[in-house]
């Protein structure tokens, strides 16, 4: 009877063995496509530091990825203007990345949403460098009267708009002593937020807008000390399951240029740690580095944020990196996520992107 026990114990143990690995292979399966090289358990994911084809090689990113349009705003082409955005000025600067709409995109939403506003500052001068997806009616209103304020109309259905803004802080009436803080105001259709220069040195926002998954999306930085230390990046966040997925989108430096591309997968690994593993190539594929970090869920389970690392070969940090995610549900190939990058070892970066 004890030999039958025991028998009975070890099938038990060798089925319910069986169906985790069954498990794990199907999580890791639909986590990463299939390459089985792929896992959230290694310290890296399991991607490689060898250069790849442009975009990865994936058709989707590389549809993803248009070029920002530039805006021909004749006030960031003042000599004044340029000298303060140069990284050797000792004026203050700060860049700002703004979208709004349905960040993750929605395919079947047919209510067309005015987001037409403004954005101002107290002080300074505010300059308009990138628009972000307009299309159609989308337009920036040009030339303006004012050094400190901008009007834009735009209108979303499907996807988002959005503004790359640079605020330069050369308001030569404040003296040094002067306690008071410069204030930005971003006003889009019901949507508006006022903003202190003090909180646009690595702001990060997400707000939901309405009933209907519309949101703002705020992600701002001040300017480099050392040219093109930092940036931007922005792409796609996919649920592929329950608490997992991948993410893949570009790299942007702070004038809203495309210098790159990065892809991953993130989920819960066999600890239960949170975590996002991924790589970052150049535009035209060389390798720059390994990305891994960790996220939570600040919303339910379709927003949440992320922060972690990159490092270079041999595996030393080259810098930091932190952003939100907007997700569908598993499987509908819908996400968004946006965020920005410094470099904090300059000495250990891969290459050079500008």
């Amino acid at each position: 009877m004890k030999k039958l026990v025991s028998l009975l114990w070890a099938v038990t143990l060798l089925a319910a063995l069986a169906l985790s690995a069954c498990s794990s292979n199907q999580a890791t399966e639909a986590l990463t496509g299939g390459d089985e090289n792929l896992s959230l358990d290694k310290e890296f994911g399991g991607f490689g530091g060898g250069d790849e084809s442009p975009g990865f090689g994936d058709p989707e990113l590389m549809n993803d990825s248009p070029e920002d349009a530039q805006v021909s705003d004749v006030i960031a082409d003042e000599p004044a203007v340029i000298d303060a955005m140069s990284s050797d000025s000792p004026v203050k600067a700060f860049f700002l990345r703004i979208t709004w709409g349905l960040l993750e995109g929605d395919s079947s939403a047919t209510e067309v949403i005015d987001w037409s506003g403004s954005a101002e500052v107290s002080r300074g001068t505010l300059l308009v460098l990138r628009t972000i997806r307009f299309e159609g009616n989308d337009f920036v209103h040009l030339p303006r009267d004012s050094r400190q304020k901008v009007e834009f109309t735009s209108q979303t259905k499907r996807h988002f708009d959005g503004l790359l803004l640079a605020i330069i802080d050369n308001d030569t009436t404040a003296s040094d002593t002067d306690a008071t803080d410069g204030t930005f105001t971003f006003v889009a259709g019901s949507f508006s937020k006022v903003l202190n220069f003090s909180e646009l040195d690595s702001l990060d926002l997400l707000e939901p807008v309405g009933d209907m998954g519309n949101e703002v999306s705020i992600v701002t930085r001040a300017k480099d000390i050392v040219p093109f230390a930092g940036g931007f990046f922005a792409g796609r966040w996919v649920k592929t399951r329950r608490d997992g997925g991948e993410f893949k989108g570009r790299w942007i430096n702070s004038l809203g240029t495309n210098t790159g591309f990065l892809r991953g997968i993130w989920g819960i690994n066999r600890f239960g740690n949170k975590v996002f593993k991924g790589k970052y190539i150049s535009a035209n594929g060389e390798f720059r580095g390994l990305l891994a970090g960790q996220w939570t869920f600040t919303r339910g389970d379709r927003a949440g944020v992320f922060e972690g690392r990159w490092v270079n070969r041999q595996h030393k940090t080259v810098g930091r990196l932190k952003g939100h995610f907007r997700t569908g549900r598993a499987g509908d190939r819908r996400g968004h996520f946006e965020g920005r990058y410094r470099v904090t070892h300059r000495e250990n970066a891969e290459g050079s992107d500008s």
